[in-house]
């Protein structure tokens, strides 16, 4: 099929061009009550008119909580092509000031184009400012609406926050087929039952940890006749969470993409899985190449580059860090992750900054976080901690860490020893086999 690439770059996400080919079709649910794309347009158009424009190069700094406000904001800065970067709802403030103190110190402009500016993470660990282009966004939804026959006639529920990627793409998708969206504030395997069934909604992405939690709380569950696919992606599924999905019924789709790839380039069947060593292919427009035995992707979706580094050409190959093999047929398969990045319940956890946090604590001389593999969350994050003189009580390093981490990157398991592993090169050992013969606690945190 042809891509019409110009036409629809100008137009997928324009909330006035939707409202001129379908003024009456629903755009937006938000908790029972609907919008259509004339009456959403309208919001769209007053918060336009009093937007605080940002300087330009510079973006429109917003949390991406799933509420119809930011919502409404989020489509008034599509309509004004002005780029805007997310901040994720949970962050402590402590975070919040110093990933502001490092965007506010990035003296380069933003390019022409761009349409959003995520935070994620490079090869060292460090967060990074990977910038989408609207031509980037329009390519996942044109490869999306291809893959998964999106259509108007859809609803897309939004249980992932739209500050990642994957709930960013949601929005974007949808705008683009107009289609509609469903609101849902945070996920509750209940209340995910309950939308599913209220909203007939026929589209749903989570991650593995929200998949877990759903089939553990309700045993028989069964989807709705409506619901054509649950996109299940953020992290590795294990085959017995698949399995036990296939078994229910439940049309899993299983997807592999990153932010810098703007969402999704390769899907496995949900007769299938995607989790390390499985197979997959690759979606419209993306190209996937194995070079040097790790996975590079390029096409229109990949992102701009960093904001701050060189931008990429745009026929230059993306580097996933990701340990892959492709087939002659063009099957993927995903081995290992060549960083040592935590992927815990779909979020990312960056472990020189967990270490950083836990060695400023009083009491606590050296730090080594790793994530340690775990079906219900892909993997758990767990630290092993060396005391100055005795060990901390649990209570107090707890303590400590509110306020400094989220609680996605507090540590779960830990450990005191007393010397760090190191492997044979003398390098701090991040493998989970480090923790073999070590008697790991627990840390229960509450809200």
């Amino acid at each position: 099929m042809p891509y019409p690439f110009e036409r629809y770059v100008n137009t997928a996400f324009s909330i006035e061009d939707a409202t001129r080919e379908c003024p009456d079709g629903v755009a937006l649910t938000d908790f029972g009550k609907n919008y259509t794309y004339g009456k959403l347009n309208a919001l769209v158009h007053k918060r336009r008119a009093g937007l605080c424009r940002p300087a330009k190069g510079r973006p429109y700094i917003l949390v991406g909580d799933n509420r119809l406000d930011v919502f409404v904001t989020l489509y008034a800065l599509l309509e004004e092509r002005i780029p805007f970067l997310l901040l994720h709802p949970t962050l402590t403030e402590h975070e919040k000031e110093a990933l502001l103190k490092q965007i506010h110190a990035i003296d380069a402009p933003i390019p022409d184009g761009v349409a959003a500016v995520l935070m994620t993470s490079g090869t060292t660990g460090t967060p990074k400012p990977a910038m989408l282009t609207r031509s980037a966004l329009a390519a996942s939804a044109w490869s999306s609406a291809q893959n998964i026959a999106l259509t108007k006639h859809d609803a897309w529920l939004m249980s992932l926050s739209v500050s990642r990627i994957g709930g960013l793409s949601i929005l974007t998708r949808s705008l683009a087929a107009r289609s509609r969206v469903v609101l849902f504030p945070h996920f509750c395997a209940r209340e995910f039952i309950c939308a599913l069934k209220e909203n007939a909604v026929t589209l749903a992405s989570i991650v593995p940890t929200m998949l877990a939690k759903l089939l553990e709380e309700f045993p028989d569950f069964k989807p709705e006749s409506s619901l054509r696919a649950i996109l299940l992606g953020g992290s590795f599924a294990s085959r017995t969470l698949l399995d036990d999905a296939r078994g229910r019924g439940i049309p899993i789709v299983t997807t592999y993409g990153m932010t810098e790839t703007a969402s999704n380039v390769a899907t496995s069947a949900y007769t299938e899985r995607l989790t390390l060593g499985a197979k997959a292919r690759a979606n419209t427009l993306a190209e996937l190449s194995v070079q040097n035995g790790t996975l590079h992707v390029r096409g229109p979706m990949r992102m701009a580059g960093y904001w701050g580094h060189s931008l990429l050409r745009e026929d230059a190959w993306f580097d996933t860090g990701d340990i892959a093999s492709l087939d002659k047929d063009g099957s993927l398969t995903i081995y290992a992750r060549r960083t040592d990045l935590i992927v815990t319940g779909g979020e990312n956890v960056y472990p020189a900054e967990v270490e950083n946090a836990l060695t400023r604590i009083i009491g606590v001389r050296e730090a080594l976080v790793l994530g340690l593999p775990d079906n219900t969350w892909g993997a758990v994050v767990t630290a092993l901690l060396v005391a100055q003189s005795e060990p901390l009580p649990e209570k107090n390093l707890k303590e400590a860490l509110v306020g400094k981490l989220a609680p996605y990157k507090r540590p779960r398991r830990i450990a005191w020893v007393k010397h760090l592993p190191v492997n044979s090169a003398g390098k701090l050992n991040r493998n989970p086999d480090a923790l073999t013969g070590l008697v790991l606690s627990t840390l229960h945190y509450t809200r």
